[in-house]
């Protein structure tokens, strides 16, 4: 994919999750492909992961560790070696220890970045994924192996909250930087979601209008995860832009149930967007 322009007003640092796998590596590329136009410094970073209850083999652990030590840093030098070719500026970082997800955030946070790209194959973000998007400090790019990251078409699902209205920004940001085709859909569950649904949908409306970005608006009944993929699907958007909360008073419409049953369920790039 060649993106030709940043997709982002400030995409100063991105931090690429590596472990060597197919998944990471479509990630790394999709992450590469960003960074050039962005003039973005990436950091790649793979931990050694080191079950917590690992002490019990003791004996075997020194070993075990170190081939996992020589996969890190072979998984890290073929991100490096990508990156220089593609003349992005790319800095290594490894750690040995559990929870993986704990070292990528506290990485993140360290460094200031501005996006979290991470890789997904079939319906597997995988554990560490999901956490990383529950703490990240920071907005995730989530790509599946296969998707092709493309900004003709965006879909932004919203629920008129906070977070779906700083999403609601981002997406039409993006739209206005590539003249995308913006289609803003709301999901009622039930009848009594109505109404939250039709202003949310207005909300963005007149934001893109103001912003000169056509959009379609679409109000769904049923369940929200799969009204959002279908009509992803149908419309063959390039991004999907979610917020990370949403209000309690439409099931929690965001993290925890809706975005991660979006991730796991479509095969399209989806941009979580979290409040600063």
């Amino acid at each position: 994919m060649a993106i030709g322009a940043c997709p982002l007003t400030k995409l100063d640092k991105i931090l690429i999750s590596t472990d060597g796998s197919e998944a990471a590596k479509f990630a790394a590329q999709a992450a590469l492909e960003i960074a050039k136009p962005c003039g973005s410094t990436v950091y790649a970073i793979c931990v050694a992961e080191v079950p917590i209850f690992a002490a019990e083999f003791i004996e075997t652990l020194p070993q075990v560790i170190d081939i996992m030590e020589k996969r890190a840093k072979k998984a890290l030098d073929d991100v490096k070696e990508i990156a220089d070719k593609a003349g992005v500026k790319c800095e290594t970082i490894s750690y040995t220890g559990p929870e993986p997800y704990k070292y990528i955030i506290d990485e993140a946070i360290k460094n200031s970045v501005d996006l979290i790209v991470l890789g997904k194959k079939g319906t597997m973000l995988g554990a560490v994924g999901s956490k990383v998007i529950q703490n990240a400090p920071c907005k995730v790019l989530v790509v599946p192996v296969g998707a092709t990251l493309n900004f003709n078409k965006i879909l932004i699902a919203t629920d008129g909250s906070l977070y779906s209205n700083i999403a609601t920004s981002e997406a039409i940001g993006i739209a206005k930087r590539f003249n995308s085709e913006l289609i803003a859909i709301s999901v009622a569950k039930r009848d009594s979601d109505s109404g939250y649904c039709e202003e949310a949908i207005k909300i963005v409306k007149e934001a893109a209008e103001r912003e000169g970005v056509k959009i379609q608006t679409v109000l769904a009944k049923g369940e929200p995860f799969e009204q959002i993929c279908d009509t992803a699907n149908k419309n063959a958007v390039g991004l999907i832009v979610m917020g990370t909360y949403g209000k309690t008073g439409i099931e929690k419409f965001f993290m925890g149930s809706v975005v991660e049953k979006v991730i796991a369920t479509i095969a399209r790039p989806i941009l979580v967007v979290k409040r600063k």
